[in-house]
């Protein structure tokens, strides 16, 4: 398969200028492909590389508070307030005149409403007033590499709307809180040790240092620069769920193909198949996965989904429910990480893929098209 593929990656590489790149595909057996192309520090990408997968690492943890939900330890409608009290005295923020207003919450914030970004929490480089919150001073935003971010007030009541956020990392905090035990360790003992993902960790400490790989900043004018100092590793916390974990295109195999074997591991159930069946069904109704728009171009670039889809949100999935031409066919999920790492599931024909980059802002050109061409590669040797 990757030989098929290889001269059309190898294009758009070359072409945008990125330094290397991780493939994989996987079907609900085993491993169907998985190769790398370019280098890192001179020496050839590899299986040992690791990469920071950012938001790649919210459908692990939405799968550990299913886990919980499995247990009877939590409930979608129960107000997460009885678990974690600032959780009820979050406010909402709105426009008023030439400045902002805050308002009391109308009604609770469920777990049902943070798994699908549907509780009212924003991130600052994608919604306009929590950004003006961030520039104004009087809120931390997500690049402070700390969780001074999970502060910000709601951008509407919870129920109201969809809009990508800040609410998995919140889920994450809840596991702690149920669970005893720091979102490392849960995640550890519950999902990746028993997938046998050996590369993945919230903490850099149980991996390889040095296997992490670089991260560029691709400017206006195409070329990139390293960034990597700017970007401080995580040991002891504290443990993000919306976007923590460190991982590579091996590992997240074992992850995808887990989902594709309705939630049977190598070494168990890990999650039961009516949990992953709901994974892959719209649960916000009417609401659409929306045009989000960029308010910090370092992080991210404003971007849609296949503009005149409709896109919806299952459990640490987007759906489309039309088919992709040429890529995905309708019920599949995916998602992606800030540098630019980007997985798609399809159970309907058992086929999963991810690739990696490592690369700012998110959305970029050079990022999408290199994974543009792996995807459809992926469906035309499928087809």
């Amino acid at each position: 398969m990757f030989e098929e593929m290889k001269d059309g990656l190898e294009n758009a590489m070359h072409t945008h200028g990125v330094a290397f790149a991780s493939f994989g595909v996987t079907d609900a057996r085993a491993t169907r492909m998985h190769n790398h192309l370019g280098n890192v520090d001179d020496a050839p990408l590899d299986d040992d590389h690791i990469f920071r997968i950012a938001s790649m690492t919210k459908p692990v943890v939405s799968v550990a508070a299913l886990q919980l939900i499995a247990r009877g330890d939590l409930a979608l409608d129960q107000p997460m307030k009885d678990i974690l009290p600032t959780l009820g005295e979050t406010q909402v923020v709105r426009q008023q005149g030439d400045g902002l207003a805050l308002e009391p919450l109308e009604q609770d914030i469920t777990l049902q409403h943070l798994l699908t970004h549907t509780s009212g929490y924003a991130y600052d480089f994608h919604h306009a007033l929590i950004s003006e919150l961030v520039a104004q001073g009087k809120l931390s935003g997500i690049a402070s590499n700390d969780e001074s971010f999970l502060n910000a007030p709601l951008v509407f009541q919870p129920g109201e709307d969809w809009e990508y956020g800040i609410g998995i990392d919140w889920v994450g905090k809840i596991i702690e809180a149920v669970s005893g035990v720091n979102l490392n360790q849960y995640v550890q003992e519950n999902i990746l040790q028993p997938l046998d993902m050996h590369h993945t960790s919230f903490s850099i400490a149980d991996l390889d240092a040095a296997a992490l790989v670089p991260l560029a900043l691709r400017g206006d004018d195409g070329a990139m620069s390293d960034i990597t100092e700017l970007m401080p590793t995580v040991t002891d916390g504290p443990y993000l769920g919306g976007g923590g974990l460190y991982s590579n295109v091996g590992d997240y195999l074992k992850f995808m193909r887990m989902l594709l074997q309705g939630g049977q591991g190598p070494n168990g159930q890990i999650l039961p198949d009516h949990m992953v069946a709901s994974m892959f069904t719209n649960q916000i109704g009417d609401l659409q996965v929306k045009h989000m728009p960029s308010f910090n171009p370092m992080l991210a670039e404003g971007h849609g989904w296949f503009p005149g889809t409709s896109m919806k949100w299952g459990y640490g999935l987007m759906l489309n429910e039309t088919d992709i031409a040429g890529r995905r066919p309708a019920g599949s999920g995916a998602w992606s990480g800030l540098y630019n790492t980007f997985f798609f599931i399809d159970r309907a024909r058992d086929i999963a893929g991810v690739s990696m980059t490592q690369i700012l802002p998110v959305y970029n050109q050079a990022a999408l098209d290199v994974f543009d061409s792996f995807e459809q590669s992926v469906f035309s040797a499928c087809s």
